[in-house]
C-alpha cells in the first residue's frame, strides 16, 4: 500500500468516525425533542377538546353570547367578570416579576 493510498484511508476513516459522533449526539439530542413534540401534541389534544366543549356551549346558549358581544355584561355583582379577573391576575404576576 502506497503513501498516498494510506493517507487517504486515514483521511477517509477521520471523517466517518466524525460524521458517526455528530449522528450520535443528534440522536441523543432529538430524543429529547421528541419526548417534548409528544408533550405538545398532548397539550393540543386538551385544547381542541376544550374548543370543542366551548362551541358546544355557544351553540346552546347563544343568548349568553350575544348579550356579551353587544356590551352587555351576563354576570351579576355576586360574580366577577372572568376577563376582569383574569386581566387582574396577569398585572399582578408582571409587577412580581417586575419586582
Amino acid at each position: 500500500m502506497g503513501l498516498w493510498t494510506f493517507l487517504g484511508v486515514i483521511i477517509v476513516v477521520g471523517i466517518l468516525a466524525d460524521t458517526y459522533t455528530k449522528h450520535q449526539k443528534n440522536k441523543l439530542r432529538f430524543k429529547g425533542n421528541d419526548k417534548r413534540i409528544s408533550e405538545l401534541n398532548e397539550v393540543i389534544k386538551n385544547l381542541e377538546k376544550r374548543i370543542e366543549n366551548l362551541e358546544i356551549i355557544a351553540v346552546s346558549d347563544p343568548d349568553n353570547f350575544q348579550d356579551r358581544a353587544a356590551g352587555r355584561s351576563a354576570y351579576t355583582e355576586h360574580e366577577p367578570d372572568p376577563a376582569h379577573e383574569n386581566q387582574r391576575l396577569v398585572n399582578d404576576l408582571a409587577r412580581k416579576k417586575n419586582q
